[in-house]
């Protein structure tokens, strides 16, 4: 096995598999579950993820395999933390474990600044969200409010 391949395989380890070890515990521990529609939406960031560090496993040729693939995905993931569309979907875990339960979503898309609460019906987490709240009076603090729907 080359070193490339070996690299693109720790990197398909680290990228899809930790996530998805992840998403699997906040089902066991959280409650309320989080949105199924999540579940779509993480895979396809994830799998974004992926191809987006491929050309960076290829860059760091000088590293050895699993350093590569380590290096390649936090880069990645820190380039998703700021680049619209997914930086609510890499944020969204992060927020689980800030509010040590599933955060409010807030959007501001359409100049809504409207939030959503775990439970319910309206709760959904898609890559138009771009805040998390760990309680209403922090949504509403920052001039949220909560979704009629």
């Amino acid at each position: 096995m080359t070193r490339l391949t070996q690299a693109m395989v720790s990197l398909a380890l680290l990228v899809v598999l930790l996530p998805a070890l992840g998403y699997v515990l906040v089902l066991l521990v959280a409650r309320p579950r989080p949105p199924a529609s999540f579940a779509a939406w993480y895979l396809v960031f994830v799998l974004v993820w992926f191809v987006v560090a491929v050309p960076v496993v290829a860059l760091l040729w000088v590293l050895p395999p699993l350093p590569r693939a380590a290096v390649a995905a936090v880069v990645v993931y820190l380039v998703a933390l700021v680049v619209p569309l997914a930086s609510g979907m890499a944020r969204y875990p992060l927020h689980i474990v800030r509010c040590g339960h599933l955060p409010l979503v807030g959007t501001t898309f359409a100049a809504g600044y409207t939030y959503t609460v775990p439970g319910s019906r309206a709760y959904e987490v898609t890559p138009f969200s771009d805040r998390f709240f760990c309680s209403r009076r922090e949504a509403e603090a920052k001039g949220f409010h909560e979704s009629s729907i």
